[in-house]
């Protein structure tokens, strides 16, 4: 007779109107929720729910309803609605382009509702199918955000909306249908009890392209974390994977912790109790540019020492757009007075400055920066820069003309800092940036922000 703990089934069942039938049998608790979140986002469903079913060792069936929902009267449920647009435009021309970075960090910008509601990265959206499919049923939710980054991409780089809609739709077809081939291939691997070595080491066999198997590994792990629980589960299960990782899994490890770390619930309970506003984005800051104290609360604590070597450049930029966000908003950074709270942005200044001598997160921060500033009214702190022209060279000019003047030295960092990324941005003739050196030179930036600005010109 198997055992009681073992001898155990989840049955998922949908009702509409009065009559209640059973949809599937499943063997884990999360894929038999993920099931019936699928039913339930059918408007026709008028209720779901999962029993578990466990059997004893004299034959006697123990039912549990372990998980439900009912619609009340006619009323919807909330739609999910997109969020916010990104900051970049996230060009996709290939299907590699759609899984990169940037796609994926403009996917956590535009779905975080969806992303939030149901757990989840966006690497598992890209790569499993089910959660495709839990997509295409919110509403009109991925026609929507296809427009919104079609008309975003447009305004960045000109052509046609209409052409760049119907190329990113090409890209999510093809990205679906693999999706979907993989789950329903008994041939695809799964994590199994030798962890992600151990998958690594199988899908190294496989005889495909490398892109193929890196397709292969996300999708793996993607269902590995299904049956895992909720995100902040799933963000346990990602630091237990670190102690053995690789160097290709590591890539994969701040992939996911950035997609999950984009969930704001979630980076709160990671970060454990702050005091108030500015202590959290503190820590943030600390942790993201390695300068973590032994005071982690525990969740965050085994992504430390990767930050620190500078291993988890994806998780880092999250966790610095999120500082960004908080600064530009209007949120108190605690309960003190003006006066108690400029003290601590000031102090907070000080933490968002790297090795280089410039503010972490490029023209972004520095206008964030600048918003606070002028909460605080800080005479001679950072003030945003307006530009007079779209041109590179000409805000360089602008920007040189700044750098000559008498400023205080976070706005000549902030000056620094804006070169910086112009500079890094440029894809005109380098040569004619060879004047701004000499303009540069004399000024008073600070040393190491002015290196850093003259080791980008000829």
């Amino acid at each position: 007779m198997p055992d009681v703990n073992s001898a155990r089934r989840f049955e998922v069942a949908l009702r509409r109107g009065e009559r209640w039938v059973i949809d599937c049998l499943a063997f884990t608790e999360a894929e038999a929720q993920t099931r019936a979140d699928e039913l339930y986002a059918d408007d026709s469903v008028d209720a779901v729910r999962v029993v578990r079913g466990r059997f004893g060792r004299d034959g006697t069936s123990f039912e549990t309803v372990i998980y439900e929902q009912a619609r009340r009267g006619k009323r919807k449920a909330p739609p999910v609605r997109i969020a916010q647009s990104p900051s970049h435009d996230a060009w996709c021309e290939t299907l590699d382009d759609l899984y990169g970075s940037p796609s994926r960090r403009a996917i956590a910008r535009v779905l975080r509702n969806f992303l939030d509601r149901h757990a989840i990265t966006p690497t598992e959206l890209l790569h499993y199918h089910r959660y495709i499919r839990l997509l295409d049923r919110q509403d009109d939710l991925m026609p929507q955000a296809m427009q919104r980054m079609a008309g975003l991409q447009t305004r960045a780089r000109g052509g046609d909306a209409r052409q760049r809609l119907d190329a990113l739709s090409r890209l999510v077809d093809e990205a679906t249908t693999r999706a979907r081939d993989a789950l329903e291939s008994r041939a695809a691997p799964r994590l199994g009890a030798g962890g992600l070595a151990e998958l690594n080491d199988g899908i190294a066999g496989l005889a495909c392209r490398p892109e193929d198997q890196a397709f292969y590994l996300r999708f793996a792990v993607s269902v590995a974390l299904e049956a895992v629980g909720g995100a902040s589960e799933k963000l346990d299960q990602v630091a237990a994977w670190i102690a053995d990782a690789s160097d290709a899994s590591i890539v994969l490890i701040d992939e996911l912790a950035a997609g999950l770390c984009g969930a704001a619930s979630l980076l709160q309970e990671a970060l454990g109790a702050q005091s108030h506003l500015a202590a959290a984005l503190g820590t943030m800051a600390d942790l993201a540019l390695g300068h973590a104290t032994e005071r982690l609360a525990p969740k965050v604590a085994p992504f430390a020492p990767l930050f620190a070597a500078g291993r988890l450049p994806e998780t880092r930029q999250t966790l610095l757009e999120r500082v960004e966000r908080e600064l530009a908003s209007d949120k108190p950074l605690s309960r003190d007075d003006k006066a108690g709270q400029r003290k601590l942005f000031e102090a907070l200044l000080d933490k968002l400055v790297d090795e280089r001598g410039l503010y972490v997160g490029g023209v972004a921060m520095v206008e964030a920066i600048a918003r606070r500033s002028r909460s605080f009214d800080i005479i001679g702190g950072v003030e945003s820069v307006r530009f007079v022209s779209p041109e590179p060279l000409a805000r360089m000019d602008q920007l040189a003309a700044l750098a000559e003047k008498p400023l205080g030295e976070r706005q000549q960092r902030a000056v620094a800092t804006c070169l910086a990324e112009l500079l890094d941005g440029f894809e005109g003739d380098r040569a004619a940036l060879a004047p701004l050196k000499a303009r540069i030179e004399p000024t008073r930036l600070g040393p190491q922000a002015k290196d850093a600005v003259l080791g980008r010109l000829p």
